[in-house]
């Protein structure tokens, strides 16, 4: 696949969205820009830095591949916790029964991918019970490096942690390093679809069309690219990659996800990645005033060009330019006004 990578736009929109963020600028003063992980989030009484604050971490990560909000998630998995703490104990796991622990995350409303989540907790805390002295804290003992975590934990044959890909790796040393368990070093920031969304909304990495595969531009090649776009622009500019990551993640989903280009319709019965995802028509008047409180004062809308919906994604395994993105036809009246 032929990429191509501007290193300049990244460092103009990425600079932006972290000043941003450091200033608490709209819309990162709202409260709906709270991280998942954020300690309001947390089961009560859980000491931070804790085990036990690790073992939560560890496993909100299994909920942070899309089909529930992560706020929701973090929310949902400490009812989960406070009921039922001694499931997330790796000496629990030769007791724990995954159709019991499918059925627990179901009831407090974890059902997506129950069954498959359940497989890899018992799994998962065995491999800790057994090699990593119960611990997840040891796997990031004596490492400072991105390359190293993945050696411990990547899945690879049977080594490392099932579920566990580069992305996960990722997301697990965001999380330990935001908690203060893992002292800061340099990695790629988690390449979820927030991050898709931004590079390729503002053509910092661009692919031939010619070269999308039926998962769109979701490909080995393309995450490899924009891993190592993240890892080295915080490398040569100094920039803190918990804080990249906060901004970024929390724009997309904040920001972009108003614009009408990047919402879908979706039926409610679905045939898995063959389910039919149909733009919404556009401009209605909800949608100009959406556009009024996000595109309008967006601090990159000048770089933005494309649209990158969710859905193709969450639910087809697809990254998808749907369009050029657009503005509401009003906006092309005030000039015309403004000549009179």
């Amino acid at each position: 696949m032929a990429l191509k990578v501007d290193h300049e736009r990244a460092r103009t929109v990425f600079d932006r969205l972290v000043a941003a963020y450091s200033r608490r600028e709209y819309p990162f003063n709202q409260p709906e820009a709270a991280l998942p992980q954020a300690e309001e989030n947390l089961p009560r009484g859980i000491v931070l830095r804790s085990r036990q604050h690790a073992l939560f971490l560890f496993a909100l990560c299994y909920w942070m591949r899309g089909g529930v909000e992560s706020g929701t998630a973090a929310r949902q998995l400490s009812r989960l916790y406070e009921g039922l703490p001694w499931i997330f104990l790796p000496e629990s796991a030769r007791i724990l029964d995954r159709g019991l622990l499918a059925a627990c995350f179901s009831e407090v409303g974890l059902g997506f991918n129950a069954r498959q989540i359940a497989a890899l907790w018992k799994m998962n805390l065995e491999t800790l019970a057994s090699r990593w002295g119960g611990d997840p804290r040891n796997l990031f003992k004596g490492i400072s490096t991105y390359e190293e975590a993945c050696a411990r934990i990547q899945r690879k044959g049977t080594n490392g942690f099932g579920g566990f890909q580069e992305k996960m790796v990722s997301m697990i040393t965001y999380f330990y390093m935001d908690a203060g368990i893992v002292d800061p070093w340099n990695f790629p920031i988690p390449v979820d679809f927030h991050c898709l969304r931004q590079v390729f909304a503002h053509e910092i990495v661009v692919a031939e069309r010619s070269d999308a595969t039926q998962n769109g531009f979701y490909t080995k090649p393309v995450l490899a690219a924009v891993r190592a776009l993240l890892h080295g622009h915080c490398v040569r500019h100094g920039v803190d990659p918990l804080i990249l990551c906060n901004a970024v993640w929390l724009y997309s989903g904040l920001m972009c996800n108003q614009h009408p280009g990047n919402i879908s319709i979706v039926p409610k019965e679905r045939n898995g990645r063959s389910t039919k995802i149909v733009p919404v028509p556009r401009w209605t008047a909800a949608q100009t005033r959406a556009f009024d409180r996000t595109c309008r004062i967006c601090v990159v809308r000048d770089t933005c060009h494309w649209c990158v919906p969710s859905a193709p994604y969450y639910i087809g395994g697809r990254i998808e330019l749907r369009s050029m993105r657009d503005e509401p036809p009003q906006q092309s009246l005030f000039p015309l006004l403004t000549d009179h």
